[in-house]
């Protein structure tokens, strides 16, 4: 489930699927991925467990390997979750907006352990299955948990990969460069 708040307005919905062929290579990575908290506009669930808006995904438990693409208009909620459940499952990847200039970037994204920005716009799917629009803006995978080769190797053949958590630096003055 994703975001984008010009088709919100438009369409009423802010259900919007991951395409299959953005999600595969990451669950094949990781050998499969057991659970999806916001699922909801696809077709065919990319986890053997979903929760969808009436399950809740910010209040259930989560567990295993986790696939989340949130609701782009509750991204931070998301994220402090994902933090906040660390211990409950191995790892977990969400695909977010790119936003470096935000606070709940810095609260959490600077945690994971690795960001990924994609390298190209997603063009997510409508609930009904056909082809949506790609938002106006970039996105990002943040894992939370152990990488691999192999999950770094997905992620990088998506875009440009760091590692992390990322630790807090000092700006410098002019007269500090000197």
């Amino acid at each position: 489930m994703a975001v984008f708040t010009a088709d919100k307005y438009e369409n009423k919905t802010d259900e919007w699927a991951t395409p299959k062929d953005v999600v595969r290579p990451l669950a094949e990575a990781v050998g499969g991925f057991d659970l999806d908290p916001a699922s909801g506009a696809e077709q065919t669930p990319h986890a053997d467990e979903i929760y969808t808006q009436d399950d809740d995904g910010l209040h259930s438990p989560w567990h295993g390997q986790v696939w989340c693409n949130p609701p782009f208009d509750e991204k931070d909620k998301w994220l402090k979750k994902a933090i906040d459940e660390r211990e409950n499952y191995e790892r977990c990847i969400m695909l977010i907006p790119v936003d470096t200039s935000t606070a709940w970037f810095h609260d959490y994204v600077t945690e994971a352990d690795c960001i990924c920005f994609d390298g190209s716009r997603i063009s997510f799917v409508k609930p009904d299955g056909t082809q949506g629009s790609s938002p106006n803006f970039g996105t990002m995978f943040v894992v939370f948990g152990d990488l691999t080769d192999e999950l770094l190797e997905a992620l990088e053949r998506r875009g440009s990969i760091f590692v992390g958590p990322v630790e807090s630096t000092t700006q410098l003055t002019a007269d500090e460069w000197v």
